[in-house]
């Protein structure tokens, strides 16, 4: 409930209030454009019209298309890609493109706008933990961390006895797990010991870490696990020597699978983060602290010398360290598992999972942006929500508030004012219909297949879903004697009429949730990065869906 009250709260912050006689004038000629629909919609009208009237509609279409190509291209004095929406406000250019992304022409459009547009900076519809999972495995080896976003480790007594001229304290940037932040401004300290019968952390340890901080070898166990063991012996904290030469780009301990962290919640009795925290240390410098160390706790696991084990911790190697904020998105594995039968239940989640099956690459126009914008030396930003708000905003909008109820209704009513506007994109917009159509054309027959199998999978599992609540609401009403439970027909109809009511209020809900508050939020994200690095003109890449919502905030409440 808090994610989902947040989320709603936020969307409402800093949005203008029309003034209420254009809301009454739009929603009177919403009103009126429904009833004249409608009544189109119930004409008998004879062949000739049924099968002319498409095509003088798809003529009428493709001639008001060849004008609003020449319109987009003299409004910003340079040629680019058809998927591409611009506007200037504020002393701001915005050049936004609108991709599909499972696209072939997305890549290519990105790289043509930002090599041609020459912009102050980049910006890519994903936050750092999507980015992070899209990338290959290649790619994230290839990247460096930056050193703003990792964990300074002081160390007291780091010099040995063979090389005395060696300085006494050094500084090292570790990186840390994704859990620290929930620590966040804690100082730790604490004597750094090694135990020798049980160097990869994968035992409980037992009191000689009590107080002090653990060190152990990558491997052979979870980061998480590996905390929960040095917990149990009383651990300030867990340093983890990295079995690789260079650090990870992205957090530690968030790439575990579902499975995985099941296994470890199932191991420690524990759903929530470990409370300890666990910081990667770069190879060279993490020997080194083990050859300082080594020995410290020689037969500690197994009733060694705890006297001698004491007096040797007491001369080795001290380490401090004041744990910072983070904002990298973080998660305990309750909320996993109801993100995950959210992913399943939507069909989001086997949507994408089948396409990935077929290998289709996926946000391909993200990581081009990324490499044009460093191949131009800009930077390349994140301005998308996390999934976390995420699914607190699609919680806060399916619930069926008065609010949300009356936002479905006025969004139905809206519906022909909205086709009008896809089917002849005004001056200024993105045509999202031709976008798509364009996008679709570059689709090679592995990726139809893929999508035709992924969507028919998707909406099974969702229907589905829908079914099950009709199917519960017809029992209650046969139980209640609305329904007679010998009339088939009457309670098939009743089922029916449950499923597309329960249709016709989420369509709405959902388009608002995964859509329209991300518009929202993404221009903010827009706004707050051009005027953090005074940039003049910025190019945008976001899905299709998101190009006119954003285009419409920049052109009304500038940038």
């Amino acid at each position: 409930p808090a994610p989902a009250a947040a989320a709603a709260a936020e969307d409402a912050e800093g949005e203008p209030a029309e003034g209420g006689l254009f809301s009454a004038l739009r929603l009177a000629y919403d009103a009126a454009a429904t009833v004249v629909f409608l009544f189109l919609l119930g004409l008998d009208v004879p062949d000739y019209v049924a099968y002319g009237g498409p095509a003088a509609l798809l003529l009428a279409m493709t001639l008001w298309r060849v004008w609003f190509r020449r319109a987009a291209a003299d409004s910003c004095g340079i040629e680019l890609p058809y998927t591409c929406g611009f506007v200037e406000a504020s002393g701001r250019k915005l050049f936004l493109v609108a991709t599909v992304h499972i696209s072939p022409r997305a890549p290519l459009d990105v790289q043509a706008v930002i090599a041609v547009v020459q912009p102050d900076i980049a910006m890519i519809e994903l936050d750092e933990e999507r980015r992070d999972r899209f990338r290959d495995v290649d790619s994230q080896a290839a990247r460096k961390p930056k050193e703003e976003e990792l964990q300074p480790l002081r160390l007291i007594g780091l010099a040995s006895a063979s090389d005395p001229e060696e300085a006494q304290e050094t500084t090292l940037l570790v990186q840390r797990a994704v859990w620290n932040g929930e620590r966040a401004g804690q100082t730790i300290s604490g004597s750094v010991v090694f135990d020798e019968n049980n160097p990869l952390g994968t035992d409980p340890m037992g009191k000689e870490v009590l107080g002090k901080l653990a060190l152990v070898r990558r491997g052979g166990s979870p980061f998480a696990l590996k905390a929960y063991n040095a917990l149990l012996g009383g651990a300030e904290a867990v340093l983890v020597i990295d079995s690789e030469t260079d650090l990870p780009a992205y957090r530690i301990g968030m790439g575990s699978a579902l499975g995985q962290n099941l296994k470890i919640a199932w191991h420690t009795r524990n759903c929530g983060f470990p409370r300890l925290p666990v910081l990667l240390l770069p190879r060279s410098e993490g020997e080194r602290l083990l050859e300082r160390c080594r020995g410290t706790l020689a037969g500690g696991g197994n009733g060694g010398d705890r006297a001698a084990a004491t007096a040797a911790a007491a001369e080795g190697v001290r380490g401090e360290f004041q744990i910072l904020e983070d904002s990298y998105p973080r998660r305990t594995l309750s909320r996993q598992l109801c993100q995950s039968c959210a992913l399943l239940l939507t069909g989001i989640g086997i949507l994408y999972g089948v396409i990935q099956c077929f290998a289709v690459e996926v946000g391909a126009e993200f990581f081009a942006a990324e490499e044009q914008a460093a191949s131009q030396n800009i930077p390349c930003t994140c301005i998308d929500v996390d999934m976390d708000r995420f699914w607190g905003r699609l919680a806060a909008y399916v619930l069926p508030t008065p609010r949300n109820l009356l936002n479905s209704l006025l969004s139905w009513l809206a519906l022909p004012r909205i086709l009008v506007q896809m089917l002849f994109p005004p001056r200024g917009n993105v045509d999202v219909l031709g976008s798509t159509v364009l996008h679709a054309a570059s689709f090679p027959l592995r990726t139809w297949i893929a999508f035709a199998i992924a969507g028919f999978a998707a909406s099974t599992v969702s229907s589905m879903v829908l079914q099950l609540f009709s199917y519960a609401s017809e029992k209650g009403a046969e139980r209640a004697g609305a329904v007679a439970p010998e009339s088939a027909q009457d309670r098939a109809g009743l089922q029916l009429l449950i499923t597309l009511l329960l249709e016709l209020y989420l369509f709405p809900q959902v388009y608002a949730s995964v859509v329209a508050s991300r518009d929202e939020a993404m221009y903010r994200g827009i706004v707050s990065q051009s005027r953090a690095r005074d940039a003049k003109k910025v190019v945008v890449v976001v899905g299709a869906g998101h190009a006119n919502g954003i285009l419409q905030k920049a052109r009304t409440r500038g940038l």
